[in-house]
């Protein structure tokens, strides 16, 4: 439990969540009005990921003693990753094409996953049909244009940064008053 005057120091800190709510707000109209530019702005944040993040597994599999069971599919998976993230900072389009990949499989997943559900329980069987079908859709649309896979990347982006950044501002002005 936090004491009282540590939630009154947290609440003096007001400002900087309107700064981050602003800059979030920014960002989101960046996403927006620049998808194409926004799209490889994250597929170049994926490589970088994938190049750490593999790199982290290398050290992970290094630093584990001989013998260890998995320690050659920790390396293995480790440099994987390693040359993906090369390959997505070498040619950012790949990693564009990753993130149309990954969010069409997203919606095939969930829509089979609604669809699912609805088959085996009777709860709200109505709105997960219409869910599964509306994401399957969604999928096969996605398919066909994969222009519009980009733009819609860019989009829930961009709406991400917008809420996010209209939350911390509202939680920014609700501690202000807090200290009132």
């Amino acid at each position: 439990m936090v004491s009282p005057t540590a939630d009154r120091q947290l609440a003096k800190r007001w400002p900087w969540l309107v700064v981050d709510g602003v800059l979030g707000i920014i960002a989101g109209i960046i996403a927006l009005a620049f998808p194409g530019a926004t799209v490889v702005a994250l597929a170049i944040v994926l490589g970088v990921v994938l190049l750490v993040q593999g790199i982290v597994e290398i050290t992970a599999a290094l630093r584990l003693g001989h013998g260890r069971p998995g320690r050659w599919w920790i390396g293995a998976f480790g440099v994987v990753m390693v040359l993906a993230g090369i390959l997505v900072l070498a040619a950012p389009g790949a990693g564009v094409a990753v993130l149309v990949i990954g969010l069409l499989l997203w919606f095939v997943i969930s829509g089979v996953n609604d669809l699912f559900v609805a088959s085996v329980s009777r709860d709200h069987r109505g709105w997960n049909i219409a869910m599964g079908v509306l994401a399957l859709l969604a999928a096969v649309f996605l398919l066909f244009s994969p222009g519009a896979a980009v733009y819609t990347i860019a989009f829930l982006a961009g709406l991400g940064f917008l809420l996010r950044g209209g939350a911390a501002i509202g939680l920014g002005l609700s501690l202000r008053r807090s200290i009132s």
